[in-house]
């Protein structure tokens, strides 16, 4: 008999494979936002904003209408952060309960405008000829008008009120989400793995939703965040201008726009109401960047630490 010594043996014979445990679900998730610090300060300010939006006047120290005549134009102090204003309202309060005007603004933008129109925009890329024709060419008529003479006369029609001005937004949202998914789709749709599925036989419908529509996520999670930033600008300018809401509702541009004839000698009036429209508009930014460079290989990395 023969006996083979076992330092004869192969090694990866004497050494049990095994393959690498894998990582809760929760630090695979978790990851990508700590190795990206400026997306994670931009989730947390939309999270903070979605939050606030919704609980907003039910945690609102404050009434947000109600008047003081014994404390106007009083600066920052612990009974009133912010400060208050002319009317003696506190600025704090007002601020967190018009955050649930301009979620509700924004959403309504995304719904009706930024949805379907994505939808469209994807549709009239892939599958080309008259359905191209048509959404494009209805893009292109609206946007040969002013917008601003357009919202008067929606206003002429619906009355004034946010009304008229989600009407014109959303619609300007339709066609520009349209445009940027048409672009995407037609750059997809030529790609191999297009070609490879339509070899094997897989139909049109199949192939847009199974392989085009998950491959230009990435570009439709940053069209959405810019679409809610876009629509917090619009209806903060236009409240600014008398275009929105009526005077006296908790909003970030009607109280923009109620403190700035008094802006040299209180500042706070704009300060706050300024810092909030900015510091929610950069947080969809950061949070639309991050999310496409997460979603997307080629892009991973470029906003944050190299992987």
């Amino acid at each position: 008999m023969v006996t083979i010594a076992s330092s004869s043996i192969p090694v990866a014979q004497q050494e049990a494979w095994e393959l690498p445990q894998e990582k809760p679900f929760l630090v695979r998730i978790g990851r990508p936002w700590l190795q990206n610090p400026a997306g994670l300060l931009g989730l947390l300010i939309v999270f903070m904003f979605l939050v606030v939006g919704v609980i907003g006047p039910s945690i609102a120290p404050y009434d947000p209408r109600a008047f003081d005549t014994q404390a106007r134009f009083e600066t920052s102090s612990m009974a009133h952060p912010f400060g208050t204003t002319q009317f003696g309202q506190d600025i704090f309060s007002r601020l967190i309960v018009g955050a649930q005007l301009s979620l509700q603004f924004g959403a309504w933008v995304f719904v009706l405008g930024f949805i379907p129109g994505t939808a469209l925009g994807i549709i009239s890329g892939y599958f080309g000829r008259w359905i191209d024709y048509a959404i494009q060419r209805s893009g292109e008529a609206w946007s040969a008008f002013p917008q601003l003479p357009i919202l008067l006369t929606v206003i002429a029609a619906v009355g004034p009120g946010l009304k008229a001005v989600i009407i014109v937004i959303a619609i300007s949202a339709f066609f520009g989400g349209s445009r940027l998914m048409r672009a995407v789709a037609l750059v997809e749709k030529n790609k191999e793995y297009v070609l490879g599925a339509r070899a094997v036989g897989a139909s049109e419908v199949h192939i847009l939703w199974r392989y085009v529509v998950p491959n230009i996520m990435p570009f439709i999670l940053v069209g959405a965040s810019s679409v809610f930033a876009i629509a917090i600008i619009a209806e903060a300018t236009l409240s600014f201008l008398g275009l929105g809401v009526e005077q006296g509702t908790p909003g970030w541009g009607i109280d923009l726009a109620a403190g700035r004839e008094r802006a040299n000698e209180y500042p706070h009036l704009v300060i706050f109401p300024g810092l909030v429209i900015s510091v929610v508009v950069l947080g969809f930014n950061l949070l639309g960047d991050t999310l496409r460079d997460i979603l997307d290989p080629r892009l991973r990395g470029s906003t944050g630490p190299k992987r």
